[in-house]
């Protein structure tokens, strides 16, 4: 906490210390001469941001001088950091502006920090600098910034009196609770919300909901290294580990093959015990939510009949060999005709598109991962003509595979 002037209206000054303790956020107080008259931090502004820090201060102290007092204003800067601007009148004269934030309105990703970086010209030192500030600010919907302008804005016209908690005593001996009785309410209470996000991050990731599962898993934070207590990075592998199992349940739900999954399953096993610090293993996490609501997304057969979710399992995982409509027919011991029927209904695609479409996403993936040839890619993922293979890569990708080669290495 940081206090600039000593002067500073008490009753002000309490509103304020009310706001930063409920909402969890950085408040600064903006008084009648424009100046800032006291901030109260929850971490220290990065030097990269305090620049933008103040033009935010000015823009939103002359934005809020003609508006009503019951407005409150809700304002983005360069670096994508949003804040909450509420104008303060005495005697109907403005006489300041309490400005709430930053928090963010969408998880950081990459994209996100180069666009900021770019945007405002920054060195690679201050990206990471960032990086790690942005892991403190708090993360807000509509709907929860807007119940806290309400909030705010409410306080501001009827200021808040002062209130005594009462604690009658009570004759029964089981409601009477010491300090270690009460820290462990609290920490099962943590538990129990923990166990409930768990649930549905999951269930987002049975469904492919990537967007979803990633914002969620942004507000799964918890310290579990009571465990061992000389080892953190032990307990955080073995909790990735955990989270890992889970997943793969989830994407199992999801009607993704037991294959498919054990390959990327194994993958990230081999990647949590090679990381070397707690900050990989976060980064490993978000990948892991990525990749299974991705494997989900591209590989489930869920709400297909058994007939067909047989068939596209078959094709999965036989791509690579000679496939035909009667050979596949004969796997699931239907007649070509029900099955060529039966699936184009239930997929809105014939069996050799989606046999082509598997192929070629197949080549895509070794085109960017690996260095084999256009022609060996061709015959790996199941194409005996090269020339046919150009020509469904071109119109499933609108690219001939060396475009897209070039594209994917420039």
């Amino acid at each position: 906490m940081e206090k600039k002037n000593e002067q500073i209206d008490s009753n002000i000054y309490d509103i304020c210390v009310l706001i930063h303790n409920f909402v969890k956020m950085d408040v600064e107080y903006i008084d009648a001469n424009n100046k800032s008259s006291f901030q109260l931090l929850f971490s220290d502004v990065p030097y990269t941001l305090k620049a933008s820090r103040n033009e935010t201060n000015l823009f939103m102290y002359d934005y809020l001088k003609d508006k009503h007092p019951n407005d409150y204003v809700y304002y983005t800067d360069s670096f994508q950091l949003n804040f909450l601007g509420i104008g303060l009148w005495k005697n109907n004269i403005y006489s300041g502006t309490i400005i709430v934030g930053p928090f963010l309105s969408n998880i950081p990703n990459e994209m996100f920090f180069s666009t900021i970086t770019n945007l405002n010209q920054l060195q690679l030192e201050h990206k990471m600098q960032l990086r790690q500030y942005y892991k403190s600010i708090t993360l807000l919907n509509a709907q929860e910034y807007k119940n806290i302008g309400y909030l705010i804005v409410n306080l501001v016209i009827n200021p808040p009196i002062n209130a005594n908690a009462l604690f009658p005593e009570s004759n029964n001996l089981f409601n009477k609770k010491d300090d270690n009785e009460l820290e462990t309410e609290e920490f099962y209470s943590k538990i129990e919300v923990l166990y409930k996000l768990e649930k549905r991050i999951l269930h987002a990731v049975q469904r492919g909901l990537k967007e979803e599962a990633l914002k969620l898993m942004y507000y799964f934070q918890n310290d579990f290294n009571y465990r061992v207590p000389n080892n953190p990075l032990r307990v955080s592998k073995n909790i990735s580990l955990s989270f890992n199992t889970i997943l793969r349940l989830a994407a199992e739900r999801g009607g993704v093959s037991a294959v498919f999954i054990h390959d990327l399953s194994d993958k990230f096993a081999v990647l949590i015990e090679k990381a070397s610090n707690i900050s990989d293993l976060e980064g490993i996490e978000v990948k892991m939510i990525s990749e299974y609501c991705d494997l989900v997304k591209g590989q489930s057969t869920a709400g297909y009949s058994p007939i067909i979710r047989k068939s596209m399992n078959y094709i999965n995982l036989n791509f690579h060999c000679s496939l035909s409509l009667d050979t596949l027919a004969k796997k699931v011991q239907i007649s070509p005709f029900h099955l060529s029927r039966q699936f184009k209904k239930e997929t809105n695609l014939t069996i050799t598109e989606f046999i082509n479409r598997k192929r070629i996403s197949e080549a895509k993936f070794l085109i960017e991962h690996s260095n084999y040839s256009i022609t060996d890619i061709a015959l790996m993922v199941g194409f005996e003509n090269i020339s046919y293979f150009g020509a469904v890569f071109k119109k499933i990708t609108n690219f001939t595979p060396t475009e897209y080669l070039n594209k994917t290495r420039s």
